[in-house]
């Protein structure tokens, strides 16, 4: 007859308790996370898709804050257009004030004078930045990029734009760009660059580059036609005026188009985190109510293991000698 030690009835015995006891912690576990996977071991045919749906969750994240990064540069970028656009308005409105015969070459003067400060302000506006950064510099962007200089303006960026990528492998320019090369089909807000260059401070290496063309040439040469009296230059001056306006408008309308294209990918992506979530809480989302459930009947069966193995093992000499 096979007979049953008290050894063996103990291993058992604390071995069952013991299952229970992992149970219990892995039910609380469970219900203090709100998730049934915490490790890979818990359920190894659903950790690839959990892997690969946590990737996606923090690549959208990275892309989300790029287009808010880039939304910010363009929204800065649209009103200092603006403002540019309405600085050429209000030169054209002087300028017709100018082209008056009643007026004295004097009051042109004035008026001249009017337009010279709004040159000033232009470069004021060529140097718009964000956060540190000057919006038409390019990417060389870590310095005020204009300079006005004997009637002349200068410019020490690059014209490469500033790009985000706000989607795996689409990078798009957040900013309109300031100047374009000499060789463009194109101006750039402010005009080209030239040739011409010039070092400033002279021996520090930094070269500045001439550039032409853009509302900046127009407002010196309305300032100029005023200065001359020349009626017939200042109406010239008028057309160009309205030329410059016109190629504001486009470059703010580009700017417009990135901006609309960069919130309706931000919605595409915040609408794909939302679904992705909700994909997550189907694989690894505890059931609080189940679980609670489990926990008070892993109590019960272990505060009556407990009993039993009292009751088991409760063994002395006097019990043998019955």
């Amino acid at each position: 007859m096979l007979r049953v030690s008290n050894t063996l009835l103990a291993n058992n015995m604390c071995r069952y308790i013991q299952n229970n006891l992992q149970r219990s912690a892995k039910t609380q576990e469970h219900s203090a996370t709100g998730k049934t996977i915490n490790r890979p071991s818990d359920n190894p045919s659903e950790i690839s898709h959990l892997m690969a749906i946590n990737a996606t969750l923090m690549g959208n994240e990275q892309y989300l804050r790029n287009i808010q990064d880039g939304l910010g540069y363009l929204n800065q970028s649209d009103t200092a257009l603006d403002t540019v656009g309405k600085t050429l308005q209000d030169a054209k409105v002087l300028a017709l004030q100018g082209a008056n015969d009643t007026l004295t070459q004097e009051d042109r003067q004035a008026i001249a004078e009017q337009i010279d400060k709004q040159i000033d302000a232009l470069v004021d506006l060529a140097n718009s930045s964000l956060g540190g950064k000057y919006l038409f510099a390019g990417t060389q962007n870590g310095m005020p990029p204009f300079m006005r200089k004997d009637d002349k303006i200068y410019y020490r960026g690059n014209t490469d734009l500033v790009q985000r990528e706000i989607l795996f492998g689409s990078s798009y320019a957040v900013v309109a760009p300031g100047v374009e090369d000499a060789g463009s089909a194109n101006n750039g807000v402010f005009g080209k660059l030239t040739a011409n260059t010039i070092e400033d401070p002279p021996g520090s290496g930094q070269i500045w580059t001439e550039v032409s063309g853009g509302p900046l040439d127009v407002l010196k040469n309305l300032r100029d036609q005023l200065r001359a009296g020349d009626t017939a230059g200042i109406n010239a001056a008028l057309g160009q005026l309205d030329t410059a306006h016109d190629e504001i408008l486009t470059h703010r309308v580009a700017v417009g188009a990135r901006t609309r294209h960069l919130e309706a990918v931000q919605e595409q992506l915040a609408d794909q985190e939302t679904k992705l979530k909700e994909r997550l809480v189907d694989i690894q989302g505890a059931d609080i109510a189940k679980l609670t459930i489990e926990a008070a009947e892993n109590q019960l069966v272990h505060q009556a293991s407990l009993m039993t193995a009292a009751n088991l093992l409760n063994v002395s000499l006097l019990q043998y000698l019955k």
